[in-house]
């Protein structure tokens, strides 16, 4: 990695992004997944490629990562790293629009440290020197106009009684031994207001709901709007070698309108025999996941039925770490977990195909992972839940967005629905601009 720069003057990421917010495969990752100290921006990439899926993406990131410096970034300049970053969609083999999946090779990123409010520029050894100016230039750029006012609208795009139809389908199938757990989802679809744009509505979120893997990403025709909570899976080197670490959650109660109902939701969701074996099945699918890339043996599970509070909601988490076999990458460790099991299922490739044919349309973005790959072997990729999904029209743009949950046979079709509505809220108040 080339010497960096002297840490430039602060700007906000959200500042200095807005000029690049309609250009191909921009990518703002705001927070880094821990405890949202860094945050960066990918941009003008010197390759980029769209995928008709995952798998085809990651077949091309795994060809280009052969190439890249593996030096190790300067010290101080944050985890992230020059190198691959792109979105995964969900649908494996997706027509037309569909396919969502595409990937960009990036020489230099602009990252932020907000804790010591600092910038730095981290450079590739063979970066294009043109390239250095553009970034830098996001540094000086006019402060960009507030964002407008939600003012869109969105509807759930079926009778809300169907969902409840989908759980008791898979409560029936999960009774015939088809598999223990299924993660379905709500489709919400609808549009911007007038004049809204998608980084008006990322921005939006940023300031009411922050979220530990929040990410914006340009597309041609769309762009994807992040609020995940989730990380999909991490690969730190370390001095025992790449270690993996992946955080499923799985479990939700809503937040209570008092001090006291907030303390009983989260106490009565930690409790839960039923919110616990979810967690459970998904740690456990997480584990086989892992296992598959890494030494035998180093698969183990640090810390289970974590209580993580968000502003709309209570979720559990859990964690599951490994060592990554000499001969495997990063990527190939991506492609083992991918999708994830929180919001598949557990056997996986049996609630996979149960999945296609209960809600019956591609899920897209949904579901699917926005990562980034560097040279030294180090990646992170998250599980993309809170997410909208914008289309460019004629006029304005429209918004859709996914959100689900895993279904037991305990399972209550009236109380599932009354989840996806809660994890609904953020979203629905930032497209629209009131509370839904």
């Amino acid at each position: 990695m080339a010497e960096p720069l002297p840490p430039l003057p602060w700007r906000h990421p959200l500042d200095a992004f807005h000029p690049l917010r309609d250009e191909p495969l921009a990518i703002l990752f705001l927070g880094d997944g821990g405890d949202g100290r860094w945050s960066a921006i990918f941009a003008h990439p010197r390759r980029r490629e769209r995928a008709t899926d995952a798998g085809e993406a990651l077949a091309r990131a795994r060809a280009w990562l052969q190439g890249l410096d593996r030096s190790l970034p300067p010290p101080g300049s944050g985890p992230f790293r020059p190198g691959i970053a792109g979105v995964l969609g969900y649908d494996p083999g997706a027509p037309g629009s569909a396919a969502i999946s595409g990937l960009g090779l990036y020489d230099r990123i602009l990252a932020f440290d907000h804790e010591a409010r600092a910038v730095h520029l981290i450079e590739a050894p063979d970066a294009a020197p043109e390239d250095r100016a553009r970034l830098l230039a996001l540094l000086d750029a006019p402060p960009p106009p507030a964002p407008v006012p939600g003012a869109g609208r969105v509807a759930d795009a079926e009778p809300r009684e169907a969902f409840g139809a989908k759980v008791e389908a898979v409560r029936a199938r999960i009774a015939c031994g088809e598999f223990y757990q299924a993660n379905i989802s709500r489709r919400f679809e609808g549009r911007l207001g007038d004049g809204d744009h998608p980084f008006d509505l990322f921005r939006r979120l940023a300031r009411s709901s922050p979220a530990a893997f929040a990410a914006y990403v340009r597309l041609p025709g769309c762009a994807i709007v992040s609020n995940s909570p989730e990380r999909l899976v991490r690969v730190c080197n370390s001095p025992e070698g790449r270690r993996a670490r992946s955080s499923p959650i799985k479990g939700t109660a809503p937040r209570g309108g008092t001090p006291e109902a907030d303390a009983r939701h989260a106490r009565d969701l930690q409790a839960s025999p039923k919110d616990r074996a979810e967690n459970l099945m998904i740690v456990d699918l997480m584990r086989n996941d892992l296992s598959r890339a890494c030494r035998p043996g180093s698969v183990r599970t640090p810390g289970l039925f974590e209580l993580k509070t968000l502003p709309n909601v209570h979720h559990l988490v859990s964690h599951v770490e490994g060592l990554l076999e000499a001969d495997r990458s990063a990527v190939d460790l991506l492609e083992a977990c991918f999708p994830a099991g929180s919001i598949t299922g557990a056997p996986k490739r049996q609630a996979m195909t149960a999945i296609r044919e209960i809600e019956g349309s591609p899920r897209g973005a949904d579901y699917g992972s926005i990562f980034w790959a560097g040279g030294d072997g180090e990646l992170d990729a998250s599980v993309l839940i809170r997410t909208a999904t914008c289309r460019e029209m004629t006029e304005g743009w429209s918004a859709a967005f996914r959100v689900g949950c895993g279904i037991t046979s305990d399972s209550d079709p009236e109380a599932e629905t009354l989840e996806t509505e809660a994890k609904a809220q953020r979203l629905l108040q930032a497209i629209c601009g009131a509370a839904t």
